[in-house]
């Protein structure tokens, strides 16, 4: 979990204005950049083929997550100028099953500075949310298509350094084709003063009890608050409260059925560091366990972001798999036309376990769709299994192994090695070409800049069974490794680039040992032919 003083938002801002030199009449042509997507396709040897990436260029956190009439629509950070960090807009993406994405055109971009106290050119577009208008509280709705409606961070710093970000809004009547700001930009919850310079990340969603929608988002100062705000005609918003030492990027905030009891609901607040707590929300004030647990064990995963209102009570998110420090950036290095990728999307639920009420992430069941091929072993010895592992080549996959939890064990998926180890209940990777990069990149630093790197690579994802069987299951993706323990109880995601000629799959174990169960799925790839 991040939080922020004046001794990192200094730099932060100065970076972030200093040396632009985009003429304001030029911006918005200057970012709208999408034609030149369309002759890039999905073909390269490390694009993700089940993970969304940008057709090409830099992304990051996802944005505006919202369902409407049959489409899941995903926003996320987006440099459209260059295959690196730079300049934010909001990238778009439509899918109708969350596997299967098309790319749209550009939706919110950098816009000419709309405050009196400028002192730079341009408010770049930082992570937000979206919202259906359920009701026209906007008033912009046409004939029956609902307005879709978006908040975001608008990057601002004022001559006088004493007002920072503020939060813009924008909607759209074509279904999140195309999107018009309101009030030209201008914010419509403004700076908070005495509080962050960076204060962002609005999150919004529909409160459905009161009929209003509530925005919640971290302001910080000395309480390192997250403040409430509420509306009804999504233009004026009135301060709820705050929500003390809770600062943190990209904060989510959402219900969810208990044991899947819609009349037992509990709130989650989680951050982008895959921190979450649960409590209550009675639409003013929050009421937390004061607990926190985590959701994610691996070294990749940030700013995960629920869809709002999905159908049939669906609760999913998505989250952004960075690889982005000096030295292990594998799709730069490689030279491919874009950088960073989106987790796998995952369903969330709150289930009872023996230590309280957890929640629970598992690959959408959308995944299926690209099952091509379908292997099943049962109650076989570690021995027979890889006489029969050998026959296997797979690229992508998809794998669940159930044994018992009696000995140490180790799976070897296309050179990736994941331990089991039976005394401690838990999984261990350790991501070897993250840290040995890394490392390089830190001695590649000029010689004040560089830090004494620690990290041995080694994650530990808990696995506490109850019946004696652990379950495990597995995504591999050309560039990526996602594991979820016990039915989701505990999942881990990493960047790896799992070599190209290595398909094998085999169990190093007591060779007596029994497999109960192992599932394979060789997965197509989500992109068409020809892209």
């Amino acid at each position: 979990m991040k939080t922020y003083s004046k001794r990192f938002i200094g730099p932060l801002l100065f970076a972030l204005f200093a040396n632009h030199a985009v003429a304001a009449e030029n911006m918005s042509t200057h970012h709208h950049t999408f034609a030149s997507y369309l002759d890039v396709g999905y073909d390269q040897v490390l694009r993700p083929q089940f993970h969304f990436s940008s057709r090409k260029n830099w992304l990051n956190d996802p944005n505006g997550m919202v369902y409407y009439d049959g489409e899941w629509h995903m926003f996320f950070q987006h440099v459209a100028i260059a295959n690196n960090t730079g300049p934010k807009s909001w990238g778009s993406a439509v899918s109708t099953d969350l596997i299967h994405w098309e790319q749209l055109p550009h939706a919110i971009v950098p816009y000419p500075c709309v405050k009196p106290d400028e002192s730079s050119n341009e408010h770049t577009i930082w992570s937000g949310s979206a919202v259906v208008d359920v009701h026209n509280a906007l008033g912009k709705q046409q004939g029956d298509v609902k307005t879709l409606y978006a908040i975001f961070t608008a990057t601002h710093r004022s001559a006088d350094k004493k007002s920072g970000f503020f939060q813009s809004a924008a909607y759209s009547t074509d279904k999140g084709r195309t999107w018009t700001k309101i009030n030209g930009g201008k914010p419509v919850i403004d700076h908070q003063i005495g509080y962050s310079l960076g204060q962002r990340d609005p999150r919004i969603f529909h409160y459905a009890p009161g009929n209003y929608y509530v925005v919640i988002m971290m302001v910080g100062g000395k309480e390192r608050a997250v403040r409430l705000w509420k509306s009804t005609d999504l233009m004026n918003w009135e301060i709820i409260g705050d929500i003390p030492n809770k600062a943190a990027e990209c904060i989510d905030m959402y219900p969810l059925a208990v044991d899947g009891d819609k009349d037992h609901l509990k709130w989650v607040i989680a951050n982008a560091g895959t921190r979450y707590e649960i409590g209550d929300f009675d639409g003013r004030k929050w009421s937390g366990s004061g607990t926190s647990f985590r959701f994610d064990y691996g070294d990749s995963y940030y700013a995960a972001q629920v869809f709002n209102q999905a159908p049939e009570g669906r609760v999913v998110h998505i989250g952004w798999l960075h690889s982005k420090q000096a030295g292990y950036r594998p799709f730069l290095e490689a030279g491919m036309p874009f950088t960073q990728q989106m987790s796998i999307p995952a369903e969330i639920t709150l289930r009872t376990t023996p230590d309280g009420v957890r929640m629970f992430r598992n690959p959408v069941k959308e995944i299926e769709r690209l099952y091509a091929k379908t292997v099943c072993f049962n109650n076989l010895s570690v021995r027979e299994l890889n006489t029969k592992l050998a026959a296997l080549h797979p690229e992508l996959i998809d794998l669940t192994i159930e044994f018992e939890r009696t000995e140490n064990l180790t799976l070897n998926l296309r050179g990736q090695e994941i331990h089991y180890n039976a005394a401690r209940q838990e999984f261990n990777f350790t991501n070897h070409a993250r840290v040995e990069g890394e490392k390089a990149g830190m001695k590649n630093r000029p010689p004040a800049k560089q830090k004494p790197y620690k990290d041995n690579g080694l994650r530990t994802l808990p696995a506490p069974t109850e019946n004696e069987r652990v379950k495990l299951r597995v995504l591999i993706d050309r560039a990526s490794l996602e594991l979820f323990a016990n039915d989701g109880q505990a999942a881990a995601s990493f960047v790896v680039v799992p070599a190209e000629n290595n398909r094998t799959l085999s169990i190093r174990a007591n060779g007596a040992q029994k497999i109960n169960s192992l599932v394979i799925n060789e997965l197509k790839s989500a992109w068409k032919k020809g892209n």
